[in-house]
């Protein structure tokens, strides 16, 4: 099914390999391997970190450019060290403002998944904090020398408030950014997660000599499934996060239950499907027989298992997106509300198409919905490409 490189990538996208999995990757080397090819997918998937690692602690023979590679690895892990420091600084000054805040995704998840900061990619700190303390948590920011990075009129950041789920803030420099969140998802989607609950919940990720609050790790392999579902799983780095996540202990009596509760259970079942066609985790026993009967989640799984693998245009669409959104939501009533909130909430990619002044705000609604319904025929009703029957 799979190319002999996406077969040594996948085997080598995850934390330490047993003697099975060596075997198997030194195999797929003595059968050829296209390394350029192979390089080529690591970084379109965000899988270069974990790739080299286990490349140079197995076959380091076998690398071309060993040294070159060697040296890109090196400047790649100071780059997240820094990071990691960003990161702590960032917590101390909101926790010294009595702000709670939770690391997401970034050093922490890299550190609780891998037991190291360097075997995962990042680009950006997200962090979580009350809703409540958004205004506090700006200030923050702003002191430790940040902006936002990009400025809206009074309308667009109340709409952005009332819809979206987080802001960014870039350091003066524009190397660094940090996203500020106070909700998982946008509001038009369904998954809704309780600060409170995730707080109290929370565990300590140590990073050098600092511990650092984020979640737990059942919360972890929720909100992993989240992730990656609301993004349709373009990335298999997101993917081997989430089996990853699958291979620490979970209390699996739970986790069901909070995915219930956040109205995120078919987003769960989807991530599970897909970490056991691609990663061959082994489904929960608890869950398998749900997940076996949800012909949707299947179905979903099915086209995302094939695309994944291919360089496809539009896939990541908003409108793509929204319609998988609205057959992943757990109940059809939260699938038309997700769809109906979609088609009529604006956001940044109208508000800097057509400049419009505050008091005509309310328009960029109905550009939003001229939008959709003008995609709807397509979208709904795909054509068949050619040759296939």
């Amino acid at each position: 099914m799979f190319s002999n490189e996406y077969r040594l990538l996948l085997i080598c996208a995850r934390r330490s390999l047993n003697r099975q999995d060596v075997a198997e990757a030194q195999s797929l080397i003595a059968a050829g391997v296209d390394w350029s090819l192979l390089c080529r997918h690591a970084e379109k998937h965000g899988l270069v970190p974990l790739l080299f690692h286990h490349l140079q602690g197995n076959f380091p023979e076998a690398i071309p450019h060993l040294e070159q590679q060697k040296q890109r690895f090196l400047k790649d892990t100071v780059h997240k060290l820094l990071w990691t420091h960003l990161l702590v600084q960032v917590l101390q000054a909101l926790e010294a403002a009595g702000i709670r805040a939770l690391a997401y995704k970034g050093p922490a998840l890299a550190a609780a998944l891998y037991g190291d900061v360097a075997l995962r990619e990042m680009s950006d700190l997200d962090i979580l904090i009350d809703r409540a303390s958004l205004a506090a948590g700006r200030e923050v920011l702003l002191n430790l020398g940040f902006r936002p990075h990009v400025q809206h009129s009074r309308k667009q950041e109340e709409a952005r408030l009332r819809s979206d789920c987080e802001c960014e803030f870039s350091s003066a420099d524009g190397k660094m950014m940090v996203d500020l969140h106070w909700q998982i998802t946008e509001r038009h989607l369904a998954p809704r997660f309780n600060f409170e609950d995730l707080w109290d919940r929370r565990r300590m990720v140590s990073l050098g000599n600092q511990s650092v609050p984020t979640f737990s790790a059942e919360d972890t392999t929720l909100l992993l499934a989240v992730h990656g579902g609301k993004h349709l799983w373009r990335q298999l780095s997101w993917l081997a996060d989430f089996a990853e996540s699958q291979r620490q202990y979970l209390n699996w009596d739970i986790l069901p239950q909070r995915a219930r509760n956040a109205h995120a259970e078919r987003m769960l079942w989807l991530g599970l499907v897909l970490a056991n066609q691609i990663f061959s985790v082994p489904l929960p026993s608890e869950l398998k027989a749900q997940v076996d009967h949800d012909a949707i989640v299947r179905r979903i799984a099915a086209n995302m298992t094939t695309t994944l693998f291919e360089d496809r245009t539009g896939l990541g669409s908003d409108r793509a997106r929204w319609l998988t959104m609205v057959r992943l939501a757990d109940t059809r009533w939260e699938g038309l509300r997700c769809g109906a909130r979609f088609a009529v909430t604006s956001g940044p990619r109208e508000w800097q198409a057509i400049r419009l002044p505050d008091s005509l705000f309310g328009i960029y609604a109905l550009l939003r919905l001229s939008t959709v319904l003008r995609a709807a025929p397509s979208l709904l009703f795909p054509r068949r490409s050619p040759g296939r029957g």
